[in-house]
């Protein structure tokens, strides 16, 4: 139940302009919003208008770049048959991380994949009815996307994506469907605006030819309205990326670093603070990480930092300003401190073989109404 409006005797906010209080309230983080609520009726009436979580939760997607101090950022990520999360402040500057279970939250205990995240919302797929949800851990909404149902055969490798498309105020969840004897990819994009999947074949898109996705269980990288997915050219084993632009509703290619080709047998995609990152395993004696600083521009790639001895799958979730990096390993989350090159474990068992993990800013936005 929500507490009581109490208008104060020596201020009433209404006093403001309306532009002048909205600005304010947009630069606050939930918990403070949630408890703004109480102020007045016209605070807590905009502060659950739907315009008004989306400026918000857009407004703190922007900010990843810059945010240094308590950060309102967390990380899902599923283990096992659980979906957990955990607080990057709390990952940073706890020994031990408090770690969050969410499964009665949820549908119980299944096999769930974490498609992605975007303004608060994560979107996963669950294994026994074939169905997507939109879920948002902040407040604890979660909705089935009605008419998501997507049926696949054995023979189809399929990777997703989920972002949000701002030219049509829509988000969307994209699958690339691979044959595995085949090399034709179809695409399949499925709106939450039009609760429908749309087919789309490899001729109208111009999905690159020859082109082979990587890491079939990894799904795609969000980055500035576009998903992104790290692939290899068949005929030479080249590795590439796949961006699809979610306005322009069209695939294409993105290089990476000219460095970063000789003796590098495979690469990672990520996010970091709202930039394209790469990871590199060169010669299975370091892994480098690399930022496209502006996206799409092939010389804004910028080696970030080396991690000598480094060989199995790790990504890079999150760094600080102290270039402290949160990395996702096959075992689970860790931080590696590039000034001294020491790594340190602020989870432990209770997120061990953990997969699929995923930073979120946390926002009012419920899926609910979408």
């Amino acid at each position: 139940m929500e507490e009581p409006i109490i208008e104060s005797f020596f201020f009433s906010p209404t006093n403001l302009p309306p532009e002048m209080m909205e600005e304010i309230l947009l630069r606050l983080p939930v918990k403070s919003l949630k408890r703004f609520k109480c102020v007045c009726t016209s605070w807590r009436s905009l502060i659950s208008e739907t315009l008004f979580t989306l400026k918000h939760a857009l407004m703190l997607e922007a900010s990843k770049a810059t945010t240094y101090k308590k950060s309102p950022y967390g990380v899902i990520t599923t283990s096992r048959y659980h979906l957990k999360s955990c607080c990057v402040h709390s990952l940073y500057n706890e020994p031990i991380a408090n770690v969050f279970e969410h499964d009665g939250e949820l549908l119980g205990r299944d096999y769930y994949q974490v498609v992605g995240t975007c303004n608060g919302l994560v979107c996963f797929h669950v294994d026994y009815n074939k169905s997507f949800y939109l879920w948002n851990p902040t407040i604890k909404v979660q909705q089935r996307l009605r008419g998501s149902d997507l049926e696949t055969g054995d023979e189809v490798v399929v990777n997703y994506g989920f972002g949000y498309d701002e030219s049509e105020d829509d988000y969307k969840i994209v699958a690339l469907l691979q044959q595995r004897q085949q090399l034709k990819t179809e695409a399949m994009i499925y709106s939450t605006r039009q609760k429908l999947w749309r087919r789309r074949s490899s001729s109208n898109t111009c999905f690159p030819s020859g082109v082979v996705l990587a890491n079939k269980s990894r799904s795609g990288i969000y980055i500035n309205g576009t998903l992104n997915w790290a692939a290899t050219h068949s005929s030479s084993s080249v590795s590439t990326i796949i961006s699809y632009d979610m306005s322009r509703d069209a695939f294409k290619e993105l290089h990476g670093p000219g460095s970063c080709k000789r003796g590098c047998f495979t690469m990672t995609l990520g996010d970091l603070r709202g930039c394209l990152s790469m990871v590199c395993y060169c010669k299975g004696a370091k892994a480098d990480v690399w930022v496209m600083k502006e996206f799409g521009e092939r010389d804004s790639w910028s080696k970030l930092l080396s991690i000598p001895g480094l060989t199995e799958f790790v990504r890079p979730l999150w760094i600080s300003r102290g270039l402290v990096v949160l990395l996702e390993f096959r075992s689970g989350l860790a931080l590696y401190n590039c000034a001294n090159g020491k790594f340190q474990y602020p989870v432990q068992d209770s997120l061990s073989g953990c997969r699929d993990a995923k930073v979120y800013v946390k926002t009012l936005v419920s899926p609910r109404d979408l």
